[in-house]
């Protein structure tokens, strides 16, 4: 059995654009999960005020 000569060298172009640009955009949406998880993960420098933060000095009333 002998291979086939390509018949569409830009259709094979095209398809390994594809499969490569497909991979990469792939590789890219993990990283930006995988960045987005982590920083998840890590203490905030400054937490939300809660009730308990407010000093009675300064609530309305």
């Amino acid at each position: 059995m002998s291979r086939a000569p390509l018949a569409d060298p830009l259709g094979t172009v095209l398809s390994w654009v594809w499969a490569l640009g497909t991979a990469a955009g792939l590789a890219v949406v993990g990283g930006m999960a995988q960045a987005e998880y982590s920083s998840a993960q890590t203490p905030l420098a400054h937490p939300a005020l809660s009730v308990d933060d407010i000093s009675p000095a300064d609530s309305a009333g």
